[in-house]
């Protein structure tokens, strides 16, 4: 939903996600059936980014929509504060968003999200016609992902999303090879918040790393947040799911033990939370290429 003045209404946009199925009708026709928005760990690589567009000039946010939402799911706000509310219910994958606004600028929208633990995961690109460095400086300062002044070349605003999309992979690289190495040691990212919510979601699972009936309810639990914030954080940070998060720590962990050479398989499998060795076994040639009698 966009607000505008009295005289020009309300625009709202609805998505329906929709399944075909058959009808018991003798002509063959379809029904459609809503399906609930559902936030389970499953592998999301398949479906698009939610991408936010704030904006306060009602052209550019309708010319922005329509360019970005063929390679994008798109949302829109009108100023930073609407933004706010959506951001705080919806969780977008990433914002782009103008700076001089009503009501909450570009500015604060960015201090917002990127100090604020349940958001602060989130890209942050910003728009403006202001063009002096210290406004760029004060951006970036502010946590944003990238920072563009107007006019600008649309093209160049998804070669900056692509960049972020493809930094973000590099510094999910970097924290799963650090969780792996040594569980007391920080993975520094790029935001504190961000930080200290990875490296207190591998405490957890290091402090539960032979429970094999350990899950994500009981890891939420223990992050102190919900299921669905535990998922979309460390999908964001990671790019795994919290489950995958888990195996990935003690499939390292059963690694190092292997090398050492003191245990067997089956003591191994127990020690790092698997069900069984047959599942330790799958899991580990599936991850490392090779099955652990052969390390």
């Amino acid at each position: 939903l966009c607000r505008s003045d009295e005289n020009k209404g309300s625009t709202f946009k609805i998505s329906i996600p929709y399944k075909e199925v058959a009808s018991n009708q003798a002509n063959d026709e379809f029904s459609f059936v809503a399906l609930p928005d559902t936030k389970d760990d499953k592998d999301n690589s398949g479906e698009k980014m939610r991408l936010l567009i704030v904006e306060d000039n009602d052209d550019l946010r309708h010319f922005m929509f329509h360019k970005l939402s063929g390679e994008f799911e798109v949302s829109e706000a009108c100023d930073g504060k609407q933004a706010w509310e959506i951001i705080t219910q919806e969780l977008p994958d990433m914002i782009v968003s103008d700076v001089m606004m009503p009501n909450m600028d570009g500015f604060e929208l960015c201090r917002l999200i990127k100090s604020t633990y349940d958001t602060s995961h989130i890209p942050v690109v910003l728009l403006t016609a202001l063009v002096g460095k210290a406004e760029e400086l004060h951006a970036l300062g502010l946590g944003a992902d990238s920072y563009l002044t107007k006019p600008f070349d649309m093209a160049l605003v998804l070669q900056r999303i692509r960049s972020i999309i493809q930094n973000r992979k590099i510094l999910r690289d970097k924290a799963l090879s650090l969780i792996g190495e040594n569980h007391d040691e920080a993975v520094l990212l790029d935001n504190e918040l961000n930080n200290a919510f990875i490296t207190k979601a591998t405490e957890v699972v290091w402090a539960n790393i032979s429970r094999a009936n350990f899950n994500k309810e009981e890891f939420s639990s223990a992050m102190n947040v919900s299921t669905s914030l535990l998922y979309k954080k460390i999908k964001s940070l990671t790019d795994q799911s919290p489950a995958e998060f888990i195996k990935i720590i003690r499939l390292n962990y059963a690694l190092k033990l292997l090398q050492e050479g003191a245990l067997s398989v089956a003591e191994i499998s127990e020690l790092s939370g698997f069900s069984s060795p047959d599942y330790f076994g799958k899991a580990f040639r599936r991850h490392f290429g090779k099955t652990p009698s052969e390390v």
